[in-house]
């Protein structure tokens, strides 16, 4: 099936793993499950922007009396009124009757504690009541998935605590009598389970929590139990390994097998095709690829997603446009393709050099994926091609 068609399938079985209050420091990597508003105007009082002297523009260049001195944080205790002026720091509250501040910078001192104005007026320096935001406006929207700016923001209208959808907890198993752990030295023709570890981080760094419950050697017979009993433990599992059609490819018959629907096994992208997605008794199951690059991308394009809008989000696609350094022609076109590319100065991308999805290294200085539709074979020099980042 096609991409899009795919995920709108997952959309129909979301998870909900409800909410929880957090502390304000512990929010970022969470979904945010509530709307943040403006608690009061920002800013809350006429502010000046600029070290200087707060006056009456109509009363320039002067001479002006000094009426007061005026730090951030303090409340102006006089009106500025015909030929008077207050001397404000940057943040101060703009006393009434003024309506700009000149800079100090073009002021000169004169007898009897009264000031001169020596430049050219330009603009106020008055950072306007309300100007930023106005009380009960929308500073952030219910999905948002919260960063470190995002804090910053919150403490600003007085949230210490925030709602956030409760992270989903995924399991993570790898299937192949060919693996062996990490820390494990490989014999003969074995290999140490990258994708676990891999899949792993994607999932933090999704927002969510993910358990290594380990490797599987190819038996269809302990693929069922410890299947059966990893489904009871987590609300979403990823399986790497084992979702093609090779006679050692057991996932998509296990699934089955324990009631699960199967509700698609290939979907029509490059690399990746070899993906299956079951639900049953409110859980739910991504059989993944046991090629490192495909892995990495099917978790990318399609389990992302789904973890993304089971936790209230909207995920924020990153695009850009670039131009094509090289060439690139691919032998079949029957299907999406992402192409890995590098980002190069002035807006130009390079294909990283791979020769095929099991090779791992092809990741390491992947900066996101051009698309080629299907039916599209070549890309030529100069080409712009959109290009989403990871």
């Amino acid at each position: 099936i096609e991409l899009e068609k795919a995920l709108q399938i997952t959309r129909n079985h979301l998870l909900s793993p409800g909410r929880e209050t957090v502390p304000l420091a512990d929010s970022p990597g969470r979904y945010l499950a509530e709307d943040i508003r403006a608690d009061r105007d920002m800013p809350p009082f006429h502010k000046a922007s600029m070290d200087g002297f707060a006056c009456r523009k109509e009363d320039l260049p002067g001479p002006l009396e000094v009426l007061e001195l005026l730090p951030a944080g303090q409340v102006p205790s006089e009106v500025v009124g015909p030929g008077q002026c207050s001397r404000i720091m940057t943040g101060g509250q703009v006393p009434e009757g003024a309506n700009c501040v000149i800079m100090q910078e073009y002021v000169e001192e004169e007898a009897d504690e009264k000031i001169r104005f020596t430049g050219t007026y330009s603009e106020s320096y008055i950072c306007q009541k309300g100007e930023d935001l106005k009380k009960g406006d929308l500073l952030l929207k219910k999905g948002t998935l919260l960063e470190a700016q995002h804090v910053g923001m919150m403490a600003a209208v007085g949230k210490s605590r925030v709602q956030a959808s409760r992270r989903i907890h995924v399991g993570i198993l790898a299937t192949g009598s060919e693996l062996v752990e990490v820390k494990q030295v490989p014999e003969g023709a074995q290999i140490r389970n990258s994708n676990s570890q891999q899949l792993a981080a994607q999932v933090q760094r999704a927002g969510h929590t993910a358990e290594l419950v380990g490797i599987l050697r190819d038996d269809k017979g302990l693929l069922v139990k410890k299947i059966s009993e990893f489904m009871e433990s987590f609300d979403l599992l990823l399986i790497t390994g084992g979702a093609s059609v090779g006679e050692f490819d057991l996932v998509p018959g296990v699934l089955q097998e324990l009631g699960f629907s199967s509700e698609f096994d290939r979907v029509a992208v490059q690399p990746g095709k070899p993906l299956t997605f079951a639900q049953g008794k409110g859980k739910v199951c991504f059989g993944l690829s046991g090629n490192p690059v495909s892995c990495f991308v099917q978790f990318e394009m399609i389990v992302k997603p789904f973890l993304c809008w089971s936790a209230g989000g909207d995920l924020p696609y990153q695009r850009i446009r670039c131009r094509m350094e090289n060439g690139f022609s691919r032998r079949k076109s029957d299907r999406l393709f992402f192409l890995p590319v590098v980002l190069r100065p002035g807006g130009e991308c390079a294909p990283v050099e791979y020769h095929g999805s099991a090779l791992l290294h092809a990741l390491g200085e992947l900066a996101g994926f051009a698309r080629l539709a299907a039916g599209k074979s070549c890309l030529k020099r100069g080409e712009e091609v959109d290009v989403r980042l990871i």
